[in-house]
């Protein structure tokens, strides 16, 4: 197989490692604007991997003859690519989420000339529907999910408790946005404030963490078992965070409309992000784990039932690579491996937990286990308020 991943940031260069490293893939092109951070990934890949590596910095000359395209890339690259590679009629997917107004675009099976564009695949989106909707399918009918995902220092760190391992093109867009979030009420997709719901919960081999409303995709529900579900999804961080990034907004300093300061317009989010960026950046010393939590309360043959699944990931001192680029980057190159060998079906947009089924996803599950991400699921729990 040829494979042509596509960005080689933090999360690229997690996805580039997996690729290389599975047997499936025998050639592997590296393509990133910044060719020197292509070829830092190249040799990072090499003392792991016999893997042929070629890299460029120009898709338009390096797709051609490949099986395979991955993305860890924004949306604007994201949605270029997707054309790209409906004209090169080669298989696609990434990380990255469309936005809600770009959805109707995507569904279009039109848009991408005939051949399977999957996305997001990565730890968030992407693991998290899969989870959830394998849990759901355990029960004849599922009355509510909740999942709990977040990516945090091992050790928190001041100002904030938190520090940022999602890097490369964002490093300066921190998570404090004030945006819409998601949830679900008996199926049907509900808008709430980010960061509201706030609460206190303890995790299993990590402590008390917060926890509050982000990160559910609007596409939850259309998978047959969750259409009459209850569903959240909260983002956890250590203490303190939440409380720090509400104070913020409430002072007006996460505002995205302009003010003039000295005669320039300044718009007050970007500039706390830019202030913020040095102190919240992960650095050399910092190390990282991943924490996710999914449980499924519903009826089974007639009676209460729960499922609940845990999974957790570290920084691997081998690799160097940090539990958010294990989660997300091996993931997407998982997934990606399995359409390019046409085991996921369809063709056009296809969202990960409705594509990725059946044995597919058992044979994505046991690629991470592989790796060594910790999956650890438990039948029986008891009901959500009595879990609390």
């Amino acid at each position: 197989m040829r494979a042509a991943q596509l960005g080689c940031g933090k999360m690229g260069a997690g996805a580039a490692y997996a690729l290389a490293t599975d047997p499936a893939v025998k050639h592997l092109t590296l393509i990133d604007r910044d060719l020197s951070r292509a070829e830092q990934t190249a040799r990072f890949i090499a003392a792991h991997s016999t893997c042929r590596i070629v890299v460029s910095s120009d898709p338009e000359s390096a797709l051609a003859g490949h099986d395979l395209i991955t993305t860890a890339l924004p949306w604007t690259a994201t949605r270029q690519l997707i054309d790209r590679a409906a004209a090169d009629r080669i298989p696609m997917a990434g990380i990255t989420r469309p936005p809600t107004d770009q959805l109707p675009a995507l569904r279009s099976a039109e848009r991408s000339g005939g051949v399977p564009v999957l996305l997001p695949i990565g730890l968030e989106p992407g693991l998290t529907e899969l989870l959830a909707a394998a849990l759901a399918e355990q029960l004849d009918h599922t009355a509510t999910v909740e999942i709990f995902c977040g990516g945090i220092p091992q050790q928190p760190r001041e100002p904030l408790g938190h520090v940022t391992f999602f890097g490369g093109e964002s490093v300066h867009h921190l998570p404090i946005a004030q945006r819409p979030a998601y949830a679900a009420t008996g199926g049907r997709t509900t808008t709430l404030p980010r960061f509201s719901g706030l609460e206190q919960r303890t995790f299993a081999d990590v402590g008390t963490l917060q926890a509050y409303h982000d990160g559910m995709v609007p596409w939850l529900c259309e998978h047959p078992a969750l259409r009459r579900a209850d569903c959240s999804q909260k983002t956890v961080r250590w203490p303190g965070f939440g409380e720090a990034v509400t104070q913020l907004a409430r002072l007006g300093l996460l505002a995205e409309e302009p003010v003039e300061l000295d005669g320039a317009p300044i718009v007050p989010r970007r500039l706390i992000e830019r202030v913020l960026a040095p102190r919240l950046s992960a650095g050399p010393q910092d190390r990282d784990m991943v924490v996710l939590d999914v449980s499924a309360y519903g009826i089974l043959a007639g009676r209460p039932a729960s499922r609940h699944v845990r999974l957790r990931d570290s920084h691997d001192p081998v690799t160097g690579l940090s539990a958010m680029a294990r989660t997300t980057g091996f993931t997407l190159a998982a997934a990606g491996v399995l359409l390019a060998e046409g085991v996921i079906a369809g063709t056009g947009w296809l969202t990960p937990h409705l594509a990725i089924r059946g044995e597919a996803r058992d044979r994505l599950f046991r690629s991470l286990t592989q790796h060594g991400i910790s999956i650890d699921a438990t039948p029986v729990l008891p009901g959500p308020k009595e879990n609390r």
